[in-house]
Parts: structure tokens; C-alpha cells; sequence
């Protein structure tokens, strides 16, 4: 009898282990033993943008409806950010709730005139990073990153 019960105590901490072990392991990241992570397509404030498979949330950066209040307007901030094993993306949303940026304020670090991903807007480098900024509508949406030519594919 000590030998069945001894038996069942074996199988019952097995299992006990097995399944804590399991549910510590984040299933997320099998899609990259198998191949590449299928991209998505990220939706702010109404805005949609493509994120490679390869980068996960960076939740230090997204912030959802911070408002601002200037002396001249009103602003609602949105934010996404993004990281990979090397690279980082953070798109940053600014909304002028119906007043229509000019290219001064779209412009903002002095950058130069682009158009990518026949998206015209303005690329400013800082020595650390890009920063591709546009306007649509009341919004000037600006995608940042470590690696230029990771902004065209997200606009796209």
C-alpha cells in the first residue's frame, strides 16, 4: 500500500511542476523557434502602423490621451513604443483637436523635407536616432527610430 501511495505522491508533485513550469513560460515567444514572428498592424488614435514581428510593446513609452494645454491650444498626446533585440520604434501622436498644423510646427526639429513611403514629411536625425514627422489633419504623427529605414515600412 505505502508503494501506491508514494506513487501517486510522485505523480501528483510531476504534475504540479510541469504545470507551473508551463504556466511560467511565455508561449509568445514560440512563433520565433519556428521562424520569424508574423508582423501587426497597430492601431493609435485612430492611425494604423505596421510593427515588425520581431519587436514587442515597450510599455515605459506608450501612453494612451495625455491632454496638454498650451496658451494658444489644447494637444492630446498618444504614444507607442516598440523593441526588439537591437532596435527600437516609438510612434508619437499629437493631436491639435481641429487646429491644422502648419509645416513650422510639423517641422519642429528642423528637418529636412522627405517623402517616405509617399508620405511627405520631414526627417531630423539627432546623432542618436531619426525622427520622421507628417501631419494629417489636426495630427502631427512622428515615428521615431534608431534604424532609418525601419520608419518607411511602418508608415506603409
Amino acid at each position: 500500500m505505502n508503494k501506491k501511495i508514494f506513487f501517486a505522491l510522485t505523480v501528483t508533485v510531476v504534475a504540479i511542476f510541469a504545470i507551473g513550469t508551463a504556466s511560467a513560460f511565455d508561449f509568445s515567444d514560440l512563433g520565433s523557434i519556428f521562424g520569424t514572428p508574423p508582423d501587426q498592424n497597430v492601431t493609435l488614435d485612430g492611425e494604423t502602423f505596421h510593427i515588425p514581428g520581431t519587436f514587442k510593446e515597450n510599455l515605459n513609452v506608450s501612453k494612451n490621451s495625455t491632454e496638454r494645454d498650451y496658451y494658444i491650444f489644447k494637444t492630446t498626446e498618444y504614444a507607442k513604443g516598440y523593441r526588439n533585440d537591437t532596435n527600437y520604434i516609438n510612434i508619437l501622436i499629437t493631436d491639435y483637436n481641429g487646429t491644422l498644423p502648419d509645416n513650422d510646427l510639423i517641422n519642429y526639429n528642423n528637418g529636412t523635407a522627405k517623402n517616405i513611403s509617399g508620405v511627405k514629411g520631414f526627417l531630423y536625425n539627432d546623432g542618436i536616432g531619426y525622427t520622421y514627422s507628417y501631419g494629417k489633419g489636426s495630427k502631427v504623427i512622428s515615428i521615431q527610430s534608431d534604424d532609418v529605414s525601419l520608419i518607411g515600412p511602418v508608415i506603409a
